[in-house]
């Protein structure tokens, strides 16, 4: 057996598939963070660490894990993790969604001369260089930086080492070599003696310490993988296909689409991803906070009086268009394709005659408007765009894969099963056990989809709410995220009304 590990942004899911790519068992545990002020937020890497132990220790009661052949991580991304020389957590832990670095994002696009796609605030770069102005004390004590998963592995091993992607997650990847960029810790006044071994998602990280072994029943040669950020997922979510796009939807939404010739669209670089990490080179990116969205709109309407899924059919039994209500997704934000971190969320429409289910609605469109504008840049850019395929936790949620249809006016597929990520770590270890090509290794997870095609009937109204959705949105970016970060200046400077 493989067993697999995805350390989200507020829930750990342990994964064991069969060597065949059947998913034999899988646990999950969830976890919050903390936000101690307007647009900061931040995690207890001790929450991911209990969360993996009660995980696996489930896993243990069903199944036996001296069967294990191989452990590989993946998980949230941009999140560093500083250890000191003991290997203790240096708090903070500024997750990927803190936006209090926007000033030092400017700085260092400006000085470094980086696409959007290679920096922007969810980056780790520009966290540290706030660190290194705001908390001095915090980097000075650093000896080590690592990420969710790294994290997680090196207190299973003792070993302390990332991959690649983390590296460009970071902004401290040299694309072209592929090596650490050492040089631009210098703007944080860090000795880059911190940063670890650079190594590939498929290579050996260590063995499991004999304590922990014995804990969790692993065998003695279990081999423990170094993984990858869940960027994975983009290339994990569907069987590749010419013309159709992956959405894999958790906390955040990336949407890619595989690539023949990368270098045809490059100039895509100031608002898509170019992304060359993976097994192939890919188009696409990110929108922040959708299914976060969701998420807040379900806890701060319904206060979990209602579960979610209940709640969402309530919103779906709603008319198209929420009775003319809108929302614009961008709590954190933005990243594909505007780069504002100026932007903000927002209700537009609202009336009266408006019920909770209306504006969970609205939610739910907002959600899926702003994923078809990532569409639209695609097909901008001759991409032709002719199926979606929705993974990750959006793909459970009863309803949203019609919607999407709806919305995008384009057929959703949904592969079985929740593991986008995962299956590409299992991937990744049939790779390094048997020499097995990534690719034909990840073909085995998948079975046949459903499919969701557009209703006829909705194709009208959609295509003008979404025409009134791209007209807020970019309303919303040119002209009201000024204002907010006027408002903004304004207000920390003690210049607001009285």
């Amino acid at each position: 057996m493989i067993l697999t590990v995805d350390v989200g942004t507020s829930a750990l899911k342990a994964v064991l598939y069969d060597l065949a790519g059947g998913v034999a068992a899988q646990a999950s545990r969830r976890y919050g963070y903390h936000t101690p002020q307007p647009g900061w937020a931040e995690a207890d890497p001790e929450a991911w660490w209990q969360a993996f132990d009660d995980a696996v220790l489930e896993l243990a009661q069903t199944m036996e894990l001296a069967a294990v052949r191989a452990i590989a991580f993946t998980g949230q991304m941009h999140t560093a993790v500083l250890l000191d020389a003991d290997g203790a957590v240096i708090p903070p832990t500024i997750l990927w969604l803190d936006r209090r670095a926007a000033a030092e994002t400017a700085e260092l696009q400006q000085r470094l001369g980086l696409a959007p796609y290679q920096l922007n605030s969810t980056y780790t770069l520009p966290k540290l260089l706030w660190l290194a102005r705001h908390r001095p004390d915090v980097l000075a004590r650093c000896a080590t930086l690592l990420w969710p998963k790294d994290y997680l592995r090196y207190r299973l091993t003792g070993v302390r080492c990332t991959d690649v992607t983390e590296a460009g997650g970071a902004a401290l990847l040299d694309w072209g070599t592929l090596r650490w960029a050492r040089e631009r810790l210098t703007f944080c006044a860090i000795d880059p003696a911190v940063l670890p071994p650079l190594l590939l998602p498929q290579d050996d990280a260590g063995a499991v310490m004999a304590p922990l072994a014995a804990r969790y029943g692993f065998a003695p040669d279990v081999r423990v993988m170094v993984g990858a950020g869940d960027v994975l997922a983009l290339v994990t979510g569907a069987p590749p296909q010419p013309g159709r796009v992956t959405c894999s939807m958790g906390s955040s939404s990336m949407v890619f689409a595989p690539l023949a010739e990368s270098q045809s669209v490059v100039q895509a670089g100031e608002r898509l991803y170019i992304y060359p990490l993976l097994p192939h080179p890919l188009l696409g990116g990110v929108s922040s906070t959708t299914g976060a969205a969701l998420h807040w709109a379900w806890q701060t309407l319904y206060e979990d009086q209602t579960s979610f899924a209940e709640a969402v059919a309530q919103a779906l039994a709603t008319p198209a268009g929420a009775e003319g209500l809108f929302f614009l997704p961008f709590l954190a934000g933005e990243r594909t394709p505007f780069w504002n971190d100026a932007l903000r969320g927002a209700f537009y429409g609202l009336t009266l005659a408006h019920r909770r289910a209306h504006l969970l609605r609205a939610v739910l469109e907002g959600v899926a408007f702003s994923l078809r504008y990532l569409l639209d840049e695609f097909t901008r850019l001759g991409v032709g765009i002719d199926s979606i395929a929705l993974a990750g936790g959006g793909a459970a949620i009863k309803g949203l894969p019609q919607l999407m249809a709806d919305v995008c006016a384009r057929p959703v597929f949904v592969y079985s099963g929740e593991e986008t990520v995962t299956r590409g770590l299992y991937a990744y270890a049939c790779q390094a056990l048997n020499g097995e090509a990534f690719e034909r290794a990840l073909a085995r997870t998948f079975g046949a989809p459903e499919v969701y095609r557009p209703l006829a009937a909705l194709a009208g109204c959609y295509e003008d709410l979404y025409t009134r959705y791209c007209q807020l949105a970019e309303f919303a970016d040119t002209t009201l995220a000024a204002n907010a970060t006027d408002l903004e200046i304004n207000h920390k400077e003690g210049n607001h009304a009285r």
